[in-house]
């Protein structure tokens, strides 16, 4: 015979597992989901991040050029010079292969991948190699930010007033991702490799991109995004 006390623990037990069988799958239930909606945020949040990389990269190096000039279209590829630094050149400054300039960008003169675009007293400009370059001592008072350096460049420069720092180069959207090719190198990504789809045209007289990104599987459709950088 069962005693009351014990009765009343089997009851307990019973509701207990009652109550679990209800609950748990309910708790898992809303941990799915917010697990759910924790991904889609993070894809999302990965997605802008992809078009505004996107967008600040093509805008910021075509914006600097011209097109047939300093980029070029071609399929789904722009080529273009990626202008890094500028250089005021120094009065007087100028021996043989050699001259000083006041410079400031976003990175330092490399002779090992760039070149020189020197824009002489006449108003033209002139493509040099850069042999070599050497920091000088001491800063550039009339540019702020700026270095002193002495390039050598090839041929001999000609009464030259300034000059523009550029690697050559070309983005391409390919294998899920925009990219970034310089020389003879690899196609190196730049965004996460979420693009679905990506075109780089020339249209209407203005470079444009158009993208649509990935999205989980079984969720909302991808994203399409359109830009114009020049």
């Amino acid at each position: 015979m069962i005693s009351r006390e014990s009765g009343v623990s089997v009851v307990e037990a019973l509701l207990v597992l009652l109550l679990l069988s209800v609950l748990v799958p309910g708790a898992w239930s809303v941990v799915a989901r917010h697990h759910t909606a924790a991904l889609r945020v993070a894809h999302r949040a990965e997605a802008l991040e992809t078009v505004r990389t996107v967008a600040w990269l093509l805008r910021e190096d075509l914006s600097g050029g011209l097109p047939d000039r300093d980029w070029w279209m071609g399929g789904d590829t722009v080529a273009l010079r990626a202008f890094r630094a500028l250089g005021l050149v120094r009065n007087g400054s100028v021996r043989g292969q050699e001259l000083v300039a006041c410079v400031r960008g976003i990175r330092m003169p490399n002779p090992e991948k760039d070149s020189v675009l020197l824009l002489g007293a006449g108003g033209h400009w002139r493509l040099h190699e850069l042999e070599s370059r050497i920091r000088l001592p001491g800063g550039c008072p009339e540019v702020a930010g700026g270095w002193e350096e002495r390039w050598v460049l090839v041929p001999e420069p000609a009464d030259p007033v300034l000059g523009r720092i550029f690697e050559g180069g070309s983005y391409h959207f390919s294998g899920g991702a925009l990219r970034y090719r310089r020389g003879g190198g690899g196609r190196q990504p730049l965004t996460p490799e979420r693009v679905r789809e990506g075109h780089l045209q020339d249209r209407e007289g203005s470079f444009v991109w158009e993208m649509s990104l990935t999205e989980p599987p079984g969720r909302l459709p991808g994203l399409e995004w359109r830009g114009k950088a020049w």
